[in-house]
């Protein structure tokens, strides 16, 4: 309860299946939250129902696309393997087909899996590294209207473990004997 006699929500641990179904249908992975993207390719900040910052460090969606890399890669095995069928049965079969798909393939699904990329990644990084009491506690200054800093490397963002960049080294540079 905060100092207006408001209870801040709750928002137990989720299971991997409820933050991975959460992160398919583009969700919120920490309360399920709808409307986070403002458009196809831009996410808002912070979900809009619980306050989560979405990119939770410096960086942070990198991740969103390997798994967006490894979804084209693995449409283009499984059509080039339709292709080494299709010459098996048919040896005078042309290319031009498998070619024209495969170009298509590389083009398009990034362009229409990017939004669930990044919600994949999100949900798949919560499920790793737990929410922060910090992270809670900015969440709740974000839903009460309270000025909210964005993290960012040169105020010490929360990494991993909760532990800020200066706090971890990574900021410091090489040290000596490295």
């Amino acid at each position: 309860m905060d100092e207006d006699g408001a209870t801040e929500p709750s928002f137990p641990e989720q299971e991997w299946p409820t933050l991975m179904m959460r992160g398919i249908t583009k969700r919120c992975a920490r309360c399920g939250g709808r409307k986070i993207y403002d458009s196809w390719f831009r996410m808002k900040e912070r979900c809009p129902t619980c306050g989560f910052l979405f990119e939770r460090e410096p960086g942070f969606f990198v991740g969103a696309y390997l798994i967006n890399f490894a979804v084209v890669i693995v449409l283009l095995f499984v059509a080039c393997m339709g292709f080494v069928a299709m010459k098996a049965i048919d040896p005078e079969a042309s290319a031009t087909v498998p070619l024209v798909i495969c170009g298509v393939v590389a083009l398009v699904v990034p362009l229409v899996f990017y939004p669930f990329a990044r919600t994949i990644w999100a949900a798949l990084h919560l499920a790793s590294s737990p929410i922060e009491p910090q992270e809670v506690d900015a969440a709740a200054a974000f839903l009460r209207g309270d000025p909210v800093p964005a993290p960012s490397l040169s105020t010490g963002s929360i990494g991993p473990r909760g532990r800020r960049a200066a706090d971890r080294g990574d900021l410091a540079g090489p040290t000596p004997g490295s």
